[in-house]
């Protein structure tokens, strides 16, 4: 899991008894004597080649990498989780953290981001369950090739509904 936010709230996280420090990996790197990006940390990639943006490791908690982003003016977090980088965004509860504490807000936002990642995922495989494909009834006569069973089905099912006119 990656969280991306502004300086201002990475301070407010430095407050947790379990963060470290960690200051990541270099951004570039040189390669035939020119700079690029360094891809030895695939969310770091990821996010300057969505954003074309740079971000800065600052620290973690457990496996929860902690990076700021200099143009993120808002009291928000990006949280980012799964081998795709799904990005859930949550505004930064300034009330919640003074009187529970830097801890058990990001519980709370842990708990929050596998839920909402549970229900995404669920989501997905009922949109795939739905999505059967549609057959190409005339791939049968114009690209006999290229036909596939749901082609053919199709064209079973439309040389039956001739039969019956």
């Amino acid at each position: 899991m990656n969280i991306v936010t502004n300086f201002q709230i990475i301070n407010e996280m430095k407050r947790s008894q379990y963060y470290r420090l960690s200051l990541g990996l270099v951004a570039t790197v040189e390669k035939n004597g020119s700079r690029t990006y360094n891809d030895k940390d695939r969310f770091s990639w990821f996010y300057n080649t969505k954003y074309k943006t740079t971000i800065y490791g600052q620290g973690n908690i457990g496996d929860i990498r902690f990076y700021t982003d200099h143009y993120i003016k808002d009291m928000v977090l990006a949280v980012y989780f799964g081998d795709n980088f799904e990005e859930f965004i949550f505004d930064f509860d300034i009330p919640m953290v003074n009187s529970k504490g830097i801890d058990f807000y990001l519980g709370h936002i842990l708990k929050e981001v596998e839920t909402k990642y549970e229900e995404m995922v669920k989501n997905n495989e009922l949109k795939k369950l739905e999505e059967k494909p549609k057959g190409d009834a005339s791939k049968i006569l114009n690209n006999p090739g290229s036909v596939s069973y749901e082609d053919l089905k199709a064209y079973m099912e439309e040389q039956r509904r001739n039969r019956q006119l």
